[in-house]
């Protein structure tokens, strides 16, 4: 079982309750050939905590966090279009560094087949092709997470997961980080789930 119910639990939790086994599943199975030490859009610098909280309120709490959750949500409907305007969006907010990084990224996950059946992947890669969409790796990712049906929670802390294993390859660190980044996802998915964020339906 994945993580259903990780915003259930904010009172405290621990490295355990993660299931970091169950998190690198989740990656295997949407970005097989995930590369440890390519950047996404984190870019270390200074101490790697303060690096990785200042990631987490610039970039990843205002842009990928919302981002992510609402690609998962149109891909579970199928709604190629929408995907694509929030690529192009995506692509906009984001700056040189962390836009150059997550296009190399998702160009990366693209070299990998797209399973049969992965008809919005598919269409994606051909609207890449044809330059109607950028193909951000959030947005990829997104993707491919709800064609695997993995629930919203797992698929988001996955994310954080990749984006961690760059700058944080100690794993004590890295639950530490992953720990302390919990708890906005968690009020994330709670004002969503009770219709505080626009559109979004969460399925997991």
């Amino acid at each position: 079982m994945l993580l259903n119910s990780c915003y259930d639990r904010r009172m405290g939790m621990t490295p355990a309750s993660f299931a970091m086994s169950e998190l690198r599943e989740v990656v295997q199975r949407c970005n097989p050939d995930f590369d440890p030490a390519r950047a996404i859009s984190w870019r270390v610098a200074g101490p790697v905590a303060d690096s990785w909280q200042e990631w987490i309120k610039v970039l990843f709490e205002p842009l990928l966090l919302p981002h992510l959750c609402r690609v998962l949500d149109y891909s579970s409907r199928q709604s190629a279009r929408e995907i694509i305007l929030l690529d192009a969006e995506l692509n906009g907010n984001l700056k040189a560094w962390p836009r150059r990084h997550s296009l190399e990224a998702g160009r990366s996950m693209l070299q990998h087949s797209t399973p049969r059946g992965e008809r919005l992947m598919a269409k994606l890669q051909e609207a890449i092709e044809a330059g109607a969409a950028f193909g951000h790796f959030a947005t990829l990712y997104g993707v491919r997470c709800s064609a695997f049906s993995i629930p919203v929670r797992s698929a988001v802390l996955g994310y954080l997961v990749q984006e961690l294993s760059v700058g944080a390859t100690d794993e004590t660190v890295r639950l530490k980080l992953l720990e302390a980044s919990v708890e906005s996802v968690n009020e994330f998915l709670r004002l969503s789930s009770n219709g505080s964020t626009e559109n979004l339906r969460f399925h997991g």
